[in-house]
C-alpha cells in the first residue's frame, strides 16, 4: 500500500498538473491526498479526472484557501466516514481484506480554528474500530527542531497540537523526503 500526501499550494496551473502526473506515474501510489489545492467544483473535478484515479471526494475550498482531495483506485473500498473543513476521515479495506482506519488532515494556519480540529478529530468523535493512521499537513509542530524558522515560539497553537496527541496517545511516525521544502 502506498500513500502520498502532498500540500501542493494550488492545483489551478499546468506546472502542478504536470507535476501531479509525474508523482503518480513514477511512485504509482494506491492513495493520493492532495492538499491546499484552493479549487473546488467543476474546475477540481476536472483536474481529478486527468489524473487518472477511478473515484474521489473532495473537501471543498474556501474561498481560495484549503481543500483535500482524496484520490484512489477501484481496487481499494474506501468509506468516507467523516468530512469535515480541516480532514477526511474514512475507513480503507485492501484487496488482501485488511482493514484501517485513515485520517488525512489540513489544519487551518489561522489562530482559532485548529482548537475545532483536534477536538473533532478524537477517538470519541470519530469512528475508530481498525487501526488508525493519521498524515497530513497539520500547521503545527511538536518542537521547534521540525520549523526552518529557529526562531518560532511555538505559541498556544502549538501546545494544543501536543496535547491532542498525547490525549490521543499518537505515535510519531516520522517522514521521508527533504526536511524543510
Amino acid at each position: 500500500m502506498k500513500i502520498i500526501t502532498w500540500n501542493c499550494h494550488g492545483a489551478a496551473s499546468k506546472r502542478f498538473l504536470r507535476a501531479a502526473k509525474w508523482i503518480v506515474c513514477k511512485h504509482r501510489p494506491n492513495i493520493f491526498y492532495l492538499l491546499e489545492t484552493k479549487m473546488s467544483s467543476a474546475n477540481a473535478d476536472n483536474v481529478c479526472i486527468k489524473l487518472g484515479f477511478d473515484k474521489w471526494a473532495r473537501v471543498e475550498a474556501l474561498g481560495y484557501s484549503g481543500s483535500i482531495w482524496t484520490l484512489w483506485y477501484d481496487i481499494l473500498q474506501v468509506d468516507i466516514l467523516n468530512s469535515h473543513p480541516q480532514f477526511v476521515h474514512m475507513a480503507i479495506k485492501e484487496i488482501s481484506g485488511r482493514k484501517w482506519n485513515f485520517s488525512v488532515v489540513y489544519g487551518s494556519p489561522s489562530l482559532h480554528l485548529p482548537k475545532r480540529l483536534w477536538s473533532s478529530l478524537s477517538r470519541n468523535k470519530v469512528l475508530i474500530n481498525h487501526p488508525w493512521l493519521i498524515a497530513g499537513d497539520f500547521n503545527a509542530i511538536v518542537s521547534n527542531e521540525e520549523s526552518s524558522n529557529p526562531y518560532n515560539p511555538g505559541g498556544h497553537k502549538n501546545g494544543d497540537f501536543r496535547t491532542w496527541i498525547f490525549n490521543e496517545a499518537f505515535v510519531d511516525l516520522g517522514f521521508s523526503g527533504l526536511e524543510f521544502m
